[in-house]
């Protein structure tokens, strides 16, 4: 099944010889909800003159009302992403050879999933993803990753269609360099056939505890992919990872090893009082601050990584939704970026490369929601 990504306009065309008019029917829903009997949007246009009949609707907007990605599940097994993180959406395309004609003609219709990502402008027009198996992240395979132990592990997104129920998918979880026996984890067998977007952990408590490990998927005893990911023990900073939606419209992250600086300000209105008396209270004084504001802000650095992780600093800096966990308290933050330009570094320029990168947290210190 084919998946687009809706942070990017999608277009449907219509433009059939002789038409008038045109109409697309738009039914969107949820995994686990009920396909709609009728159509969620109906979308109509008239064909500019005899010549010009090219219809275009631009899609995205209304399928992503329907996609509400918050925070990242802490999880330690694989398991289903929420549904709200993505949904269906049917375009049943119509076209007419007379004005207000209340039976046009149906032309075909198709089904795709929408997740919340984007393209790129040189990716050119309507770019999407038609493929039964689909790595919904940035790693770069065989590439080394960092990530800091705790008791739930990041993990990685998969688009699976699983469109034929006799197919094995499984993880195989190793020590890299092959010093501990694989461990394999069924994802799919014998399901019904249907999507499923898929979470997997880079890791499985404490098998590889302390040393890099290669986590593999298979379909079919077949290597479909490989990542690995090496664990790091940071003794002197705490840890901060960052989990954000990527291009793909899926969790990413990057974990902050080094040290972190916070920022405390304060923002407020100063007015002028008037003397409750002649013989006024000089301790009142002459003015009063009201609607306090106070914002808290966080540096945070990587630590010396490789040059591959320019891709995801270039992603996390474009992401809608960011979130911070502080491995230190176990706490989750919504966090917004107020690093707006970056270096992009490379080891032949700068040897040693380190992020630094401000979040500011993304509310008010003090509660004013009403």
């Amino acid at each position: 099944m084919e998946v687009i990504f809706v942070r990017s306009p999608y277009f449907i065309e219509v433009d059939e010889a002789s038409q008038v008019e045109s109409t697309i029917k738009l039914f969107i829903w949820r995994k686990g909800e009920t396909e709609p009997a009728t159509a969620t949007y109906t979308l109509s246009k008239k064909a500019a003159s005899a010549t010009q009949t090219k219809n275009i609707y631009n899609i995205s907007n209304y399928v992503k009302e329907f996609i509400d990605i918050i925070n990242p599940q802490n999880i330690n097994a694989i398991t289903e992403e929420e549904n709200n993180n993505w949904c269906y959406v049917k375009v049943k395309r119509y076209y007419s050879t007379t004005a207000n004609n209340p039976s046009p003609t149906l032309l075909d219709t198709t089904t795709y999933v929408a997740a919340n990502g984007y393209t790129n402008y040189i990716d050119e027009y309507n770019n999407s993803i038609d493929a039964t198996f689909i790595p919904m992240n940035l790693f770069q395979q065989s590439k080394v990753y960092k990530y800091y132990e705790s008791s739930y592990y990041p993990f990685l997104t998969f688009f699976i269609d699983y469109t034929n129920d006799t197919d094995v998918y499984e993880a195989r979880y190793s020590s890299f360099g092959g010093v501990i026996s694989p461990v394999e984890q069924t994802i799919l067998d014998g399901e019904n056939e249907e999507q499923w977007l898929l979470l997997i952990p880079i890791s499985i408590g404490g098998v590889f505890s302390g040393a890099a490990n290669k986590l593999e998927i298979l379909k079919n005893n077949t290597v479909l992919a490989t990542y690995i990911f090496s664990p790091e023990c940071e003794t002197k900073y705490s840890p901060i990872r960052i989990d954000y939606i990527n291009k793909l419209g899926a969790w990413d992250f990057i974990t902050f090893f080094k040290a972190r600086t916070e920022n405390w300000e304060v923002k407020n209105k100063e007015y002028q009082l008037l003397p409750d008396d002649v013989n006024y209270n000089p301790l009142r004084g002459e003015s009063k601050a009201f609607n306090y504001e106070a914002k808290q802000s966080i540096k945070v650095n990587t630590g010396w990584v490789e040059e591959y992780y320019n891709e995801l600093i270039k992603d996390l800096m474009v992401s809608e939704t960011i979130i911070l966990y502080d491995y230190e308290t176990e706490t989750q933050k919504p966090v917004k970026l107020k690093t707006m330009s970056t270096d992009l570094k490379t080891s032949l320029q700068d040897k040693m490369i380190n992020y630094q990168i401000d979040f500011e947290y993304n509310y008010n210190q003090i509660n004013n929601v009403i």
